[in-house]
């Protein structure tokens, strides 16, 4: 594999310099550790969002959930099906809206991934300093918002 450096630091892939490399390189790291703190609850990172959205917002709907999770209705879809299946969140209608609500487990349930968050946020804190994290978590999503207009 060829490598080059950056700076005076270690040797990486000739890759490292393209964004959308060193972006979905960060990606795969930062799932790995969402992936390992809310697997514990048998859910992804994306479920987790999606109930703590429900359980702050009862009677949510589908496409507040989709604005607000930046992910497409379809997703929300699924994400919501899988949650259903675990009883934690239920799905009500009122003529043609879907509503969705948490279940008594789902809400029993947040305490736990708020403290799930609060170990992602440490763990990237510590690999990369929680200035940088703060940093880097605006700078991202200020790119991710202006490649989507």
């Amino acid at each position: 594999m060829n490598v080059e450096k950056i700076g005076c630091e270690k040797e990486v892939t000739r890759f490292s310099a393209c964004l959308l490399f060193s972006a979905n390189a960060l990606a795969r790291a930062i799932t790995l550790i969402g992936d390992s703190e809310f697997g514990r609850f048998g859910l992804s990172y994306s479920h987790a969002y999606l109930l703590c959205e429900v359980v702050d917002q009862p009677g949510i709907s589908p496409t507040q959930l989709s604005d607000t999770l930046y992910l497409t209705p379809s997703t929300i879809t699924r994400l919501v099906e899988k949650l259903e299946l675990k009883k934690l969140v239920r799905r009500e209608s009122e003529g043609k809206k879907t509503l969705i609500f948490p279940t008594d487990e789902g809400e029993a349930i947040r305490p736990a991934i708020a403290e799930a968050w609060n170990r992602v946020g440490e763990r990237y804190s510590k690999a990369i300093g929680e200035e940088n994290v703060c940093q880097l978590t605006a700078q991202v999503f200020k790119a991710a918002q202006a490649l989507e207009e």
